[in-house]
């Protein structure tokens, strides 16, 4: 019984040292999370741009990969804890709608990527709204970031 118990705390203790390892839930200090949130940001927006110069099922894919590299970014970095309250919540508020940006625009390429995107009026509408609402959050989490292209 004894070994089963060393078995299990071995094995809790080998996943979490690889998950920090990893960097997963790596804390970073409020500057350098305002400029992480900038940079998703500006990448997020240029794969919007993207998207619409052309909404072709190839460029949606490839647009897709990256957004869901940007949001696995996100996903693993948190401000400090030890800074201010309400610098804490903006950043996260900031997170937020990038994260929805993101989702937003992954969706709308998923769409695109079907293939009947030029054939149905329904998911042109659809992919136009969802265009629509991600460049919204992101001209949101750029002001609220102190980003000058907001």
């Amino acid at each position: 019984m004894l070994t089963y118990i060393l078995v299990i705390l071995v094995v809790i203790a080998v996943l979490y040292f690889s998950f920090r390892a990893l960097g997963g839930g790596t804390a970073v200090t409020s500057e350098d999370y305002r400029t992480v949130l900038a940079r998703i940001g500006e990448f997020t927006a240029a794969r919007a741009a993207e998207l619409d110069a052309s909404l072709d099922a190839e460029t949606a894919n490839a647009a897709r990969k990256k957004l869901t590299g940007y949001q696995e970014q996100l996903s693993r970095l948190e401000p400090e804890s030890s800074g201010e309250e309400h610098e804490r919540d903006v950043l996260l508020s900031v997170r937020s709608l990038l994260s929805v940006a993101i989702e937003d625009l992954g969706w709308a390429c998923r769409m695109v990527e079907a293939g009947n995107y030029n054939d149905n009026q329904g998911v042109q509408r659809a992919v136009g709204e969802l265009r629509s609402a991600a460049a919204e959050c992101i001209a949101a989490a750029q002001r609220l970031n102190g980003s000058p292209d907001a």
